[in-house]
């Protein structure tokens, strides 16, 4: 197919992709794949983008800190362990904490690939005694991670036409195995856990002796496979398992460079690298998350731990805010879901844009999934500067007009597969319709508020942006 097809040819096809909008009834996120069944076809789950989180979990940690953290050797790892929850547990927490709705939330506004992050650690508060398996970002979580895969179960089994990837690791390297991936851990160990993902999912677990890109959703339903389990670590891990995937299977990016530049530059060429990836029978998966520069972090535990002397509070968020590189920012996102909200606000017009120009040029395109944070309920993502956390407390609402602001994440991205669906379709005007409307209840919302970091002219992204201030 040609890539750029004739302005009239995409005019009727945008024309028939938003006709008869009045008309539908409303398209249901939690739903969507028993929703997408009638023009499935035989597309494979390689043929999608599914929303999805970053460290998913990370909507209930404890104020202690895992074993076998990120960057830390098990000495001191397991001394921090048994002290956090006394001196510093809340700051590193909050420095961890992407997320604030939880797992059964996030699939009912249409998520559908989980970031699932765990370590074997002694239970939160406790410095002696058994080991367990629980999720991790900096602190663990407050329940076991079995605790919320059988969340995921119970919704699996409310909702029998929907699909869910996860992938478990303890930090986000699909290539690294043993030791190196969970720290101080045996194979013995680990197999333990997967045993008790077998008897959660049970006959749930996507056989993996198929190939990805030649098994359609569709027969995926029919044959109840609904959980794919990428694993890192897979050959110790899983020994091998027949119903869990290697994790090095997934062709994962980091492309949020530039407040979306870097995001904009891959998406142009998404379709062909989604194509390459289905080739090789890989799945796609792009990062749109925000991360905090380790200088921002020290500023914030400066000004969390340090008095206040001479103004030096003032000069380390000054310092914080100009590590974002955002122009005439000044104040300090003192958290990572502060950063995560950020990153947002500029995600949001990468995600619209991208999605605009594929009527246009068909290699523009969405990958298999994409993780980011800070997700709100509806599939929205937030770009105010409200925290979505039941966790913080006084929040500050100084730009309120726009501090729950949110953007169509998840149906975005339905859209998107909607009209990829439907590229060889003449009966799709319904479903279209129906998630067009959906798109529409939460569009791109642009405003200047510079010391916040939100611009509503920067950067630019495309010479056809049109901005809504």
């Amino acid at each position: 197919s040609h890539l750029c097809p004739s302005l009239a040819s995409v005019a009727m096809l945008r024309l028939s992709f938003l006709a008869s909008i009045s008309l539908c009834t409303a398209f249901d996120l939690s739903n969507w794949m028993g929703q997408l069944s009638p023009i499935l076809g035989n597309a494979t789950l390689l043929d999608l983008s599914l929303p999805g989180t970053h460290d998913s979990m990370t909507y209930d940690l404890s104020d202690t800190l895992s074993d076998g953290y990120e960057g830390m050797g098990p000495v001191i790892s397991g001394i921090l362990h048994a002290v956090t929850p006394l001196a510093g547990g809340r700051f590193i927490r909050q420095q961890g904490q992407t997320q604030g709705i939880s797992v059964t939330d996030m699939l009912n506004g249409g998520i559908r690939f989980i970031d699932f992050r765990m370590m074997y650690t002694q239970g939160p508060g406790r410095a002696i005694g058994e080991k367990d398996w629980y999720c991790l970002h900096g602190c663990e979580s407050q329940r076991k991670a079995t605790e919320y895969l059988k969340q995921i179960r119970s919704w699996l089994d409310e909702h029998p036409k929907e699909l869910v990837v996860i992938w478990a690791s303890r930090h986000d390297n699909p290539t690294m195995c043993g030791t190196d991936q969970y720290p101080g851990t045996t194979p013995a160990e680990r197999q333990v856990f997967f045993h008790q993902v077998k008897e959660i999912f049970g006959g749930l677990l996507f056989n993996s002796a198929q190939r990805l890109n030649e098994t359609s959703l569709a027969a995926l339903q029919q044959a109840n496979q609904r959980l794919l389990w990428f694993a890192t670590d897979y050959v110790e891990s899983t020994s091998s398992s027949d119903v869990a995937l290697d994790a090095k299977r997934i062709d994962n990016r980091l492309v949020n460079s530039g407040h979306g530049v870097g995001a904009m530059q891959f998406f142009r060429q998404g379709g062909a690298e989604m194509r390459k990836s289905r080739a090789n029978d890989q799945f796609l998966l792009v990062s749109l998350a925000g991360g905090s520069p380790k200088s921002a972090v020290e500023d914030a535990a400066k000004i969390t731990f340090l008095p206040d002397v001479f103004g030096s509070h003032d000069k380390w968020a000054k310092d914080c805010a100009k590590s974002s590189e955002i122009p005439n920012m000044t104040s300090c996102p003192e958290t990572l879901m502060d950063w995560g909200l950020l990153a947002n606000y500029y995600n949001q017009k990468v995600l619209d844009l991208i999605y605009s120009e594929g009527f246009s040029n068909f290699n523009t395109d969405f990958p298999n999934a994409i993780y980011l944070d800070a997700v709100d309920l509806g599939g929205l993502i937030r770009t105010g500067t409200a925290r979505i956390t039941p966790l913080h407390r006084n929040v500050d609402h100084r730009a309120v007009g726009h501090a729950t602001d949110g953007y169509a994440y998840a149906a975005t991205l339905l859209a998107a597969n909607v009209r990829r669906l439907c590229r060889q379709r003449d009966d799709c005007s319904s479903i279209a319709s129906q998630v067009e409307e959906e798109r529409r209840k939460h569009p791109l919302s642009l405003w200047e508020d510079s010391d916040r970091g939100r611009l509503a002219g920067w950067p630019v992204l495309s010479n056809q942006d049109v901005l809504m201030v």
